[in-house]
């Protein structure tokens, strides 16, 4: 089976508690393997009755796990819980292939900035662990086109405000200090900058809220494992 790689920030307690499933996953798995052997007396087989035994339990165990009732991996207890939250949001459905052109733009998709998780502004993000995980790609490649055409409406009003607004004082002055200094110039365009009242504010946050990304999905995937 291919499978798609993905790296995911997250809260340090819910990494922990999603190994602790896992864990608890790999017992369960380890125990039905003991209880299947058992049933087909594995022990008193030999020769091909032995080899038979063994095949069966082997294609019951990939079965059991297919339909994630075994998952004694992160991986496996991931993939069952994405599936899961991608039909609790109604995005397992087919989509259209992602354009070519958006899968070789560098960098973040416009509305996936901090502000997209971090809605009290100055507050620090709690989402400072990483988490390795792969899935089907079948799986992944939904995942990847549900989140971009379920958040293309909102991506098209954001370059609309970003198109009446601007960049703003506070996106200038950051971008001046990245180059290592503030000249002049940019005081002047920061204080020429137009500022969006509280109604724009406003809507720019909401559409920002709309934005899912794969991170995202995956995030509410861990939330269903430990909860």
């Amino acid at each position: 089976m291919s499978l798609m790689p993905f790296v995911v920030a997250l809260e340090p307690d819910d990494l922990q508690a999603l190994n602790e499933v896992v864990k608890a996953g790999l017992a369960a798995e380890r125990e039905w393997l003991a209880e299947a052997r058992k049933a087909h007396g594995v022990r008193f087989l030999r020769a091909k009755a032995l080899s038979e035994a063994r095949r069966e339990i082997r294609q019951e165990f990939r079965r059991l796990r297919d339909l994630g009732r075994l998952a004694g991996t992160r991986d496996l207890v991931l993939t069952r819980e994405v599936r899961a939250e991608l039909k609790r949001r109604g995005m397992d459905q087919e989509y259209d292939l992602v354009p070519a052109e958006e899968t070789a733009v560098p960098g973040r998709r416009v509305g996936t900035g901090p502000q997209h998780y971090q809605r009290s502004g100055s507050e620090p993000t709690r989402l400072t662990g990483r988490m390795y995980v792969k899935l089907p790609a079948d799986l992944a490649d939904r995942l990847v086109r549900g989140c971009y055409w379920t958040s293309a409406p909102a991506v098209t009003a954001l370059w609309e405000w970003q198109a009446t607004w601007g960049d703003g004082p506070e996106v200038i002055f950051r971008e001046a200090e990245r180059r290592g200094a503030v000249t002049i110039l940019d005081l002047w365009c920061a204080a020429m900058a137009p500022r969006p009242d509280a109604d724009a504010v406003l809507r720019k946050a909401e559409l920002q809220a709309q934005i899912v990304t794969t991170g995202d999905i995956i995030r509410a995937a861990v939330k269903r494992a430990i909860r």
